[in-house]
């Protein structure tokens, strides 16, 4: 080492720029670890992984659970009763009708799937339809925490939901698509709504949910109709079909609704995106 000090400050501050002073690390600083490439997104393949055509003669106990019992839940005013959800010309039929059972009014019929199919992201579900219409009538096809039914509620185990078909039945042109998020009670939710211009009850008609991780995403009749972004739904979810009769949606009926109603389903499809993980 030279004797000159002014020299060796000069040389030891070089050895520390050059991150010299000896084998290991001295003090040097760590590179960054190289940028995470993101797994692609591709475009969703869709492979049927099950079916409910409606063809047999009654109602498929593997896969759905008739419900039984008044409801308890929104103010509504039915009660629910199997012999009112039947199979008839390879459609479920859930049928609406004044007819008084313990203190409800009217009877209806609702059919879930509760554990026996479920779904999750990565799913999509497709329902072909003929809406029940009319005053206080309330038609659904949609997606919904296991633990949940139209008797009891869901209390704590709600959201998640996703309703696909809604409808008021005093307004039979308009499709109301919402998804929620959160827990109850401090649950939200995003809605849009589809203005068909003619009663979607006068015919059958496809509704489509498609679920992935950053959005959902409905179609009508082969028609993307909604896409929601913000906090998609989380969960797994069973399918439930129901109609119900009053409540907070629409009201309860009055002298000009029809009964009886019913409410048809051709199909239920489900569908699992073969091209991306999830």
């Amino acid at each position: 080492m030279p004797n000159n000090p002014y020299l060796r400050v000069l040389l030891l501050l070089a050895g520390v720029a050059c991150g010299g002073g000896g084998g290991g690390d001295q003090g040097g600083v760590t590179p960054p670890p190289p940028p995470v490439t993101p797994t692609p997104v591709r475009q969703a393949k869709w492979a049927l992984v099950w079916a409910d055509e409606f063809d047999g003669t009654a109602i498929d106990p593997a896969n759905w659970i008739v419900q039984n019992g008044a409801a308890n839940v929104n103010g509504e005013l039915e009660y629910y009763t199997p012999s009112d959800a039947y199979l008839e010309g390879g459609a479920l039929v859930l049928k609406s009708e004044v007819r008084t059972i313990g203190n409800q009014r009217y009877t209806s019929a609702e059919v879930r799937s509760g554990s026996l199919r479920t779904v999750q992201r990565g799913n999509a579900v497709e329902w072909r339809t003929q809406a029940p219409f009319g005053k206080g009538i309330w038609p659904a096809n949609w997606l919904v925490n296991t633990a949940c039914d139209g008797v009891n509620g869901c209390g704590s185990n709600w959201p998640p939901e996703i309703d696909v078909l809604e409808m008021k039945g005093s307004a039979p042109n308009i499709n109301v698509m919402t998804h929620w998020w959160g827990s109850w009670p401090n649950e939200a939710h995003e809605t849009s709504v589809y203005d068909a211009t003619t009663s979607l009850a006068d015919a059958y008609h496809t509704y489509r949910v498609e679920w992935f991780p950053d959005s959902v995403v409905w179609y009508m009749d082969g028609v993307q109709r909604a896409k929601h972004t913000q906090r998609p739904t989380v969960g797994t979810m069973q399918l439930v079909m129901n109609t119900a009769v009053g409540g907070q949606f629409d009201g309860n009926p009055d002298p000009s609704t029809i009964f009886p109603q019913y409410h048809r389903i051709d199909y239920v499809r489900v569908y699992r995106d073969t091209a991306n993980v999830y």
